[in-house]
């Protein structure tokens, strides 16, 4: 990559362990060159903190909202950030990209439309191995670096702007909705399989039938299985969809 992609990272003071932990996370991205993050502590003492925030927003190639209910609840974060993000994501000058921190009311957001991070809008705190969520993360946003470097190069090479056929420039909006339908259906059926699962994950742990524990351990099997299949078609959709 000849131009590093600009991060900016949107998040409440109240959770700036998190956007630590983030941030390690995308360092490697930051040592390979393909990065270059920004926060607000990033800004050195005289600064006007407001002028230097407004600048790096209105530069970044992404914007990263941290959300929680601390992030929901910042004047800041919300009135400002947020909805200078989304009028850059709306016009397709930059791509905002939810990072579920935390368990949050966050339905009917302005970003609440877009496909959040990490895996299923999973809140990173809520994960077994938080570790885990946030190399999904990272995982996420270096497809994005990448679907974003290639569009800089193949638009502009020589200076002449070719036409990029990224997956959401060659969607059309019936389109669109067509997929965010079928993922909303297949999400449901994850859930169902999840809470099945973690049912009969229970049940294995308590029954002492050996012949019953087998039954079980068969069914569970099986539910992993539908489970893994569902995974990847979500996994699928949310690719045509960024």
């Amino acid at each position: 990559m000849s131009k590093a992609i600009k991060v900016f990272f949107s998040y409440s003071h109240k959770d700036e362990a998190l956007r630590d932990e983030l941030a390690t996370h995308l360092k490697l991205m930051q040592r390979q060159g393909l990065i270059e993050a920004w926060h607000d502590r990033e800004i050195s003492a005289g600064s006007e903190w407001a002028n230097a925030i407004d600048d790096n927003l209105d530069i970044a190639d992404i914007i990263l909202l941290l959300v929680s209910a601390n992030f929901l609840a910042s004047d800041y974060c919300y009135d400002t950030e947020m909805m200078r993000a989304m009028e850059r994501h709306a016009k397709r000058e930059a791509r905002v990209i939810p990072i579920i921190l935390k368990p949050s009311d966050w339905s009917g957001a302005p970003f609440s439309k877009l496909q959040a991070l990490p895996k299923n809008a999973k809140p990173v705190t809520t994960w077994a191995d938080q570790d885990e969520a946030f190399l999904n993360i990272a995982q996420g946003i270096r497809r994005v670096v990448e679907e974003i470097s290639l569009s800089k190069t193949s638009a502009n090479p020589t200076g002449k702007t070719t036409p990029v056929a990224t997956s959401q420039a060659g969607l059309t909006d019936r389109q669109r909705r067509r997929l965010e339908q079928e993922r909303d259906s297949l999400q449901q059926n994850y859930d169902t399989v999840s809470k099945k699962l973690d049912m009969l994950r229970q049940a294995y742990s308590i029954e002492t039938d050996v012949s019953t524990k087998f039954k079980l351990e068969s069914q569970i099997q099986e539910a992993r299985t539908e489970q893994n299949r569902l995974d990847q078609e979500l996994e699928e959709i949310e690719q045509k969809l960024v």
